[in-house]
C-alpha cells in the first residue's frame, strides 16, 4: 500500500473512533524566521525521497494529536523544516556549514517531530554506508538510528498509533475542547502563523526575516540582497502581506504584546 492510500486509511480509524478532531494540516506556507548563521535558506531536495514528496503533495502537513498523554506528531511545512535543518547535525556530530551567498546545503531533513524545541522526531538522512535516504530517529538534536524509507517508517508509524486508539477506553476519549491546537509548538515557533491563515503572494513570499540569538532582526530577499540589515530596532516581527509587514519597534515600555506598527520593505514606518 503506497503512502497516501495509507494515511486515508489512518484518517478513517480516527473518523470511526470519533477522533477527526485529534488531525489538523498545518498551511504549507507557514512563515518562520531563518537562523541569522544561515539567512540564505537551507538546501534540501536532495535529502527528500520521492515518497515522502508524494505524500506531502498529497496529504500536506498533517499535525496529530489525539491524547495530552501522548506525543503525537508534526508535520514541518517547508520553511519551518529549513529552519530546523540547517541546524541538524549528522550521526557523526557534523553540522552543516553556511557558504556566504549560498544556501547552506543541509546533512540532514528534520521533517516531522513531537518536541520541536529540543530536536525530539524524525529526519532524513543518508542510510548508513549508503547513498539510500533513511529516515531517522533524533533525540535530543542527534539522529541516533536509521529506521527505514519513509513508507517503512510511516507504515510502522501509524500502526503504532493505531494500536494506542484502538486500545482506548472510549469512556474517556478527550473532547475536542481540550485538544491541544498547538500540540508540539510548530505555529508557536513561527511568525504568528494558524490554520486558517490566507496564502501570501510570490512577492512576499521573497520576503525573508532573519533572527539572530539576541534577537536581532534583518530582513532578506530570495535573490540574497539585504533589504534591512540584522539590527535591534525590531521587538518582534510578522511576514510580509501585500508589500507590508507589522512589527513592534524595541523601544522604552514596549512589550512583546505590541504597539503593533506597519513597515515597508525599506524599513519606512507606514502612517495610517
Amino acid at each position: 500500500m503506497d503512502v497516501v492510500a495509507r494515511w486515508r486509511q489512518f484518517e478513517r480509524l480516527l473518523g470511526e473512533r470519533g477522533l477527526d478532531w485529534a488531525l489538523r494540516s498545518a498551511p504549507a506556507q507557514l512563515r518562520y524566521a531563518r537562523d541569522a548563521e544561515h539567512p540564505h535558506g537551507a538546501e534540501l531536495e536532495h535529502l527528500l525521497p520521492a515518497d515522502y514528496r508524494t505524500f506531502a503533495a498529497e496529504i500536506g502537513y498533517p499535525v496529530l494529536s489525539y491524547d495530552p498523554d501522548r506525543e503525537g506528531l508534526s508535520f514541518l511545512p517547508p520553511e519551518a523544516m529549513a529552519v530546523q535543518s540547517v541546524n541538524q547535525c549528522d550521526p557523526d556530530l557534523v553540522f552543516p556549514r553556511p557558504v556566504p551567498g549560498r544556501p547552506t546545503r543541509c546533512l540532514q531533513a528534520f521533517f516531522a517531530g513531537f518536541d520541536l524545541l529540543d530536536y525530539q522526531g524524525y529526519s532524513f538522512g543518508p542510510a548508513a554506508g549508503g547513498d539510500e535516504i533513511a529516515v531517522w530517529i533524533v533525540e535530543d538534536g542527534g539522529p541516533v538510528e536509521a529506521v527505514g524509507t519513509f513508507t517503512e517508517w510511516l507504515t510502522a508509524e501509524l500502526g503504532e498509533h493505531e494500536q494506542r486508539i484502538c486500545e482506548r477506553d472510549q469512556s474517556t476519549v478527550t473532547n475536542p475542547p481540550t485538544a491541544r491546537a498547538d500540540p508540539h509548538d510548530l505555529l508557536a515557533h513561527s511568525l504568528g502563523g494558524s490554520y486558517d491563515q490566507d496564502p501570501y503572494s510570490a512577492a512576499d513570499l521573497d520576503l525573508c526575516w532573519v533572527k539572530g540569538d539576541r534577537g536581532s532582526y534583518g530582513l532578506i530577499s530570495r535573490t540574497g540582497s539585504w533589504l534591512l540589515p540584522l539590527s535591534d530596532r525590531f521587538r518582534a516581527v510578522r511576514p510580509f502581506r501585500d508589500g507590508v509587514a507589522e512589527v513592534i519597534l524595541r523601544v522604552d515600555g514596549a512589550s512583546h504584546l505590541g504597539e503593533w506598527i506597519k513597515i515597508q520593505p525599506d524599513g519606512s514606518v507606514i502612517v495610517d
